[in-house]
C-alpha cells in the first residue's frame, strides 16, 4: 500500500464527523471537489468503501464507520500537539485583576521593575470594580482590597493600610482644619466606599454624620482627583496617596492616622497550578509590599 495523506485523512474525519462532504469543505476551507477527490483517493490506495450515498446524504460504510473510530483520536491528538507547540513558542504572559485605584497609584508605577526582572513575560492589567472569576481562568491573579475570604480561592495578605485625611496644600488657601471636630466645617470629599471615613471618624472620636459639606464620587480615583484639585478634604489611604504626599500634590491634615478595616491580598484559585512566571510576580510583588511597608507605614507612625 503506498503512503496515505495526511490531508486525505483530514478530509475523510472531517466528511464522517459531519455526514457531509460540504460541510467538510466549509470546515477545512476548500471546494467540495477537493473532499471528494480526497476521499476517493484514501479509498483507491485502502481498497474499500468508506461512504455510501443514500438519497442526498453521504453515509458511512462499515469499514469506513471502523476507520473513523480508530484515526479520530490520534487525529485530535496531532491537532493539540501542534496547538501546545504553537502555545509554547509564544511569550509566557500573566492576566492580573485589580482595583483601577490601586492599579493607577501603586502597581503601574512599580511595573518597570518586574519587567527589568522578567522582560519575556507579558503582564497583562485588568483594572476594573468588578471580581473576576479566577476558577474559570478569566485572569491568573487578583489583588483584592477585603478582609481575605473570597469564595473558591486562597487570598495571602500582602499590603496592609492606614487612612487619614488628606487635601491640596493650596486648599481653602492652606487655612486647613485645627483638630477633628472642626471638620464639619469644611467640604469633605467621599467615594462610594463610606467604611474608610467611618473608620478615621471612629479612631478620631468624632461623628462622620455631622459633616455637613460634602461632594461624593463613584470611585477613590475621581475622590483624589478633586482634593488635588482642591475642592475639599478626602479620605486617603497609604497606597494610593503615598506618592502625591512625596510630591506636595496632598499633604495630611491631620498626624492622626487609623488602621485601615481592609487590606490588599493576591488572590488565586483554589487548586489551580501555577506557572513559574507566575509565581515569580508574587514574590515581587510581596517583595515590593514589604518594602512599602517598611517605609511609608512606618513614616507614618514616626509622624502620628
Amino acid at each position: 500500500m503506498r503512503p496515505i495523506p495526511l490531508h486525505a485523512l483530514h478530509a475523510f474525519e472531517s466528511a464522517a464527523r459531519h455526514n457531509s462532504y460540504s460541510l467538510a469543505a466549509e470546515e477545512l476551507h476548500v471546494t467540495h471537489s477537493a473532499i471528494s477527490q480526497q476521499i476517493r483517493t484514501l479509498e483507491s490506495t485502502i481498497g474499500v468503501a468508506l461512504f455510501e450515498r443514500k438519497g442526498r446524504q453521504m453515509l458511512l460504510t462499515r469499514e469506513g464507520a471502523l476507520l473513523f473510530k480508530r484515526i479520530q483520536p490520534p487525529l485530535q491528538q496531532i491537532g493539540r500537539a501542534v496547538s501546545d507547540v504553537g502555545l509554547a513558542s509564544r511569550a509566557p504572559s500573566i492576566t492580573v485583576t485589580t482595583l483601577q485605584s490601586f492599579a493607577n497609584h501603586w502597581l503601574l508605577p512599580r511595573m518597570g521593575k518586574f519587567q527589568k526582572l522578567q522582560p519575556h513575560v507579558a503582564v497583562h492589567i485588568q483594572a476594573s470594580p468588578d471580581l473576576k472569576d479566577l476558577q474559570r481562568g478569566e485572569a491568573d491573579i487578583a489583588i483584592r482590597y477585603g478582609r481575605g475570604a473570597w469564595k473558591g480561592c486562597d487570598a495571602e495578605k500582602v499590603l496592609e493600610e492606614w487612612v487619614f485625611p488628606v487635601c491640596s496644600p493650596a486648599f481653602n488657601k492652606g487655612r486647613l482644619p485645627k483638630s477633628p471636630e472642626s471638620l464639619k466645617r469644611f467640604r469633605i470629599l467621599r467615594d462610594d466606599c463610606q467604611i474608610e471615613w467611618n473608620t478615621w471618624a471612629k479612631h478620631a472620636q468624632i461623628d462622620p454624620s455631622e459633616f455637613v459639606h460634602e461632594a461624593s464620587y463613584s470611585d477613590s480615583n475621581l475622590m483624589l482627583g478633586a482634593a488635588i484639585a482642591g475642592q475639599g478634604i478626602a479620605i486617603g489611604r497609604t497606597s494610593l496617596v503615598s506618592a502625591d504626599l512625596s510630591a506636595r500634590r496632598l499633604v495630611r491634615v491631620f498626624d492622626l492616622i487609623a488602621p485601615a478595616s481592609y487590606s490588599y491580598y493576591l488572590v488565586t484559585a483554589t487548586g489551580r497550578s501555577k506557572s513559574p512566571h507566575l509565581l515569580a510576580f508574587e514574590q515581587w510583588l510581596r517583595e515590593e509590599a514589604a518594602a512599602f511597608m517598611h517605609k511609608e507605614i512606618k513614616s507614618l507612625k514616626l509622624a502620628a
